[in-house]
């Protein structure tokens, strides 16, 4: 009997067939064709929290961006003109050198609308666009204007700008790149009731190389910013000692101390000390271990649920005890980029057929299971 042959050996790999096989997959992450639902979805989070914010900014205008607010025009100015910037010394040793530049590349339509009711009127205007884009109607040029209009209120009130806007401008700005208003928008809606109109059937949605190429930004970028933020807290003694949820959840600035549950919830956890270092501790080992590892465990698709459901539960937390709320749904819109567009389907179309459904026979609903359930027991 005769042993049976033992199976061929793989050919070897050479490395200018491994160089092509990196390219072709780099070539297909950035520019392979994409559902831009996922983009669209993006737009919707992103631009009710623009309008949202803009719309704050009408109660005080005048403080933000008016002439006389906390920023008045001639210190504006100076920041935008005159404030000057200087080099490091070319010997890379402590201190400056000489003078770079002067001025900041900084751009807000209120560095020229200086009138009271000019302004008011440039503010209604953005806050039409901006509630133009989140519904996706003329999204290129909509969300172009939100955009800038955004940009508006963060590089003339500068004394308020924090993570929020940050972030706003992040995805504002990738959301330009993709075509955000291919689906989920009004854009969508009127091209379906041209081809009705026309007697063709409904046309498909249709992948794009720029939408993975916007997505595949806001990813990236998210990844980035995680990782600096992990990286950046190991630089900081509170997070090596295990007081850094200590600053946050006992500072009354920041917590809800007022309220009695979370009032009550501190102080048990104060009098059981070890349960107080079990919560503080593994909050900080947790908040690491996420935003450290997020950027090359989202990849993989056997853990990106779990990485992308305990970044949301970090920023529920930040929500919850911080008080920062826009920021941390800010946070959640960016990580919805994640999410693939079959889900967002499903999740829409579940919502089309609860809505579109008459409420006789969503009543009727119990009476046909109970007539079901009967007709089996028979």
């Amino acid at each position: 009997m005769t042993a049976p042959a033992e199976p061929a050996a793989p050919p070897e790999t050479t490395p200018a067939e491994l160089i092509r096989g990196l390219l072709r997959s780099w070539d297909r992450f950035w520019f392979s064709p994409a559902d831009p639902t996922t983009l669209s979805f993006v737009r919707l989070g992103t631009g009710a929290l623009v309008f949202y914010v803009i719309l704050t900014y009408s109660w005080g205008l005048f403080s933000y961006v008016g002439p006389e607010g906390w920023v008045d025009y001639d210190t504006s100015m100076y920041v935008v003109s005159e404030i000057p910037h200087y080099a490091m010394k070319s010997d890379w040793s402590y201190g400056y050198d000489q003078m770079d530049r002067k001025g900041n590349f900084y751009f807000s339509i209120y560095y020229h609308v200086t009138s009271k009711e000019w302004i008011v009127v440039c503010h209604a205007a953005i806050l039409v666009a901006t509630a133009l884009f989140t519904a996706g109607l003329w999204t290129r040029v909509t969300g172009l204007i939100t955009w800038l209009g955004a940009m508006s209120y963060v590089q003339r009130a500068n004394c308020t700008v924090f993570g929020l806007d940050t972030m706003v401008q992040i995805t504002l700005l990738y959301l330009q790149i993709g075509p955000s208003g291919a689906a989920l928008s009004l854009d969508r809606w009127l091209e379906k009731r041209r081809a009705r109109k026309r007697g063709e059937p409904e046309p498909p949605v249709q992948p794009s190389v720029t939408a993975n190429f916007a997505l595949r930004l806001l990813q990236v970028h998210l990844c980035l910013i995680y990782l600096a933020g992990g990286t950046s807290k190991l630089l900081g003694s509170a997070w090596w000692s295990g007081t850094a949820l200590n600053l946050v959840m006992l500072n009354p600035s920041f917590a809800p101390m007022d309220f009695p549950p979370y009032f009550a919830l501190v102080k048990f956890l104060a009098t059981h000390r070890w349960i107080w270092e079990l919560f503080t501790g593994g909050g900080i080992l947790f908040t690491l271990g996420l935003e450290i590892s997020f950027i090359y465990l989202v990849w993989d698709p056997r853990f990106r649920w779990l990485m992308v459901c305990c970044a949301a539960l970090m920023h529920t937390g930040i929500a919850l005890i911080m008080g920062l709320t826009t920021f941390s749904m800010m946070m959640m819109v960016m990580l919805s980029s994640f999410m693939p567009p079959e889900v967002i389907r499903r999740m829409v179309t579940s919502l089309e057929e609860r809505f579109r459904r008459p409420p006789a026979a969503v009543a009727d609903e119990p009476k046909k299971e109970e007539a079901g359930e009967l007709v089996l027991s028979r």
